[in-house]
């Protein structure tokens, strides 16, 4: 096990895992968090890193320069896991912790087995499980106006039954070893300013129902539903079929056929009327979803509606993931006192807190598998009183959010049942 927090991500290609961890890092730069924990990215592999600033700074370029436009996003592919790794740390001291965001290429699931012993191994491994989902595929699959999507379509492209089937790897040790699963539709902002944001939560819901089932079944697992708005200001518009542009039998542009056939808009919003002495179309094979398959999925074209980046609870992913590791580690060191006292019963608060324990059935057990001293490795070098200071002022200032915004925690783990916890 490492010491460093690790968070895989899971999910589709071109979902927007990036463009989340860059707004995440930019909420909490610019925002009123930054007095109480800042955090960079510190990511030793440079492509990584340069994805991340190139990120932020693509969107920011966009929303100053194609206000109005439509056009394509997101277009790039990796077939490698990637590491991202985020430093936090308390203002004004050189106490800091990594966390590191691990992110399952979409193209590693279409590629057979190759890959599938070393997704299995990270699911075992991991704290924390991230399951990015194309929230434009979700919801025209139900489009009754869109005849380029449907059920099948989504289900491939946000790898509905593969994230089922590579979830049951995850072990939480008969309830001694905690894990938080976050359900994340991505590029929702569509569907909040149109005020149908619980019909994203919904389909989410239905979706993924069987995975949720069985994820609730385990003694210590929680689930969250946490809708992000990436961008803020760059929504959704339409899909059209996924096709390519031959100019001059020399360039090759992707596109979409507009205006009855009449235009081509390229993908960087820009329209021509269609020459066919310069143009020729054909259709862009690599919007095959799998090798082999019939499958093609439509591009999804967006529009930007005003100029200021705005991310909406990129932050709160941070926030989430902080919140649950303090109550884990937490939650063992209450365990280890109540061994300590097992034996010395008392009345009162301590055994309301044995009796919790013996009904969950971990004490006596926890320390078998992890003590908080180990667990707590995983702050760096932040103390564990210090990040409850930390996590206590995010919760009184009102930064967590809990059940409101499309938030909505499915089931809780049991690390929270000991309502008292101290250090």
């Amino acid at each position: 096990m490492s010491d460093v927090l690790r968070v895989l991500m899971m999910g589709g290609q071109r979902t927007g895992k990036t463009s989340m961890l860059a707004g995440l890092i930019d909420s909490m730069t610019h925002g009123p968090v930054k007095s109480i924990i800042e955090v960079k990215d510190v990511t030793a592999n440079e492509v990584a890193s340069r994805k991340l600033i190139k990120s932020i700074e693509t969107l920011k370029w966009n929303l100053l320069t194609s206000y109005g436009k439509t056009y394509l996003i997101d277009d790039g592919k990796s077939g490698e896991f990637e590491d991202f790794t985020l430093q936090f740390s308390i203002p004004k001291t050189n106490n800091k912790m990594d966390i590191v965001f691990s992110d399952v290429s979409g193209e590693y699931y279409d590629m057979g087995r190759i890959h599938d012993g070393e997704v299995r191994e990270k699911v075992r491994e991991y704290d924390v499980f991230l399951i990015a989902i194309d929230t434009p595929n979700l919801m025209e699959a139900v489009n009754p106006n869109n005849k380029l999507c449907n059920e099948a379509i989504n289900n491939s492209y946000n790898h509905v039954n593969d994230i089922y089937t590579f979830l049951s790897e995850l072990d939480d040790k008969d309830g001694t070893d905690a894990k938080l699963v976050v359900f994340v539709p991505l590029k929702c902002e569509k569907w909040v300013k149109e005020g149908c944001l619980s019909d994203v939560i919904q389909r989410v819901k239905e979706v993924y129902k069987p995975t949720l089932h069985a994820l609730s079944k385990y003694t210590n697992v929680e689930i969250d539903i946490m809708p992000i708005e990436t961008v803020g200001n760059i929504v959704f518009k339409e899909q059209a079929k996924a096709m390519k542009c031959i100019i001059n039998e020399t360039t090759e542009r992707k596109c979409a056929i507009i205006g009855n056939k009449t235009k081509v808009r390229f993908e960087d919003g820009s329209v021509e009327q269609i020459d066919i002495t310069k143009h020729r179309f054909d259709l862009d094979n690599a919007s095959v979803i799998r090798e082999h398959s019939a499958l093609l999925v439509p591009n999804s074209w967006y529009t930007t509606i005003g100029n200021e980046y705005a991310p909406k609870n990129c932050d709160q992913l941070a926030y989430y993931i902080l919140q649950f590791y303090l109550a884990k580690v937490l939650f063992a060191k209450n365990i280890e006192k109540l061994r300590e006292k097992k034996n010395k019963w008392k009345w009162g608060k301590s055994i309301a807190y044995v009796t919790s324990a013996i009904a969950f059935g971990v004490i006596g057990v926890l320390a078998t598998y992890f003590t908080s001293k180990y667990l707590a490795k995983k702050f760096g070098t932040i103390p564990v009183e210090q990040m409850l200071s930390i996590v206590k002022k995010l919760q009184e200032g009102g930064f967590i959010k809990r059940n409101c915004d499309g938030i909505e925690t499915i089931k809780d783990s049991k690390l929270y049942a000991i309502k008292e916890i101290s250090v």
